[in-house]
């Protein structure tokens, strides 16, 4: 059987559009996961010619809206 993922999606702050999405093991502690989702968030901005802080992730299955 498939393993258990926790799926994030990406926002762009100025806009409110998700911008990418990322899916993660469950099992992973909280170190890892920041770290992934750090790298992540890192690779947007670039990508995007976005400031770092205008990018921010959330759980897609719990958001914060």
């Amino acid at each position: 059987m498939g393993q258990d993922l926790i799926h994030y999606q990406f926002i762009n702050s100025q806009t409110g559009n998700v911008i990418a999405y990322l899916s993660l093991p469950s099992h992973m502690d909280k170190k890892q996961l920041a770290q992934q989702l750090e790298i992540k968030r890192a690779e947007l901005a670039t990508s995007n010619r976005l400031n770092l802080n205008l990018i921010y992730w959330q759980d897609k299955d719990n958001p914060i809206r």
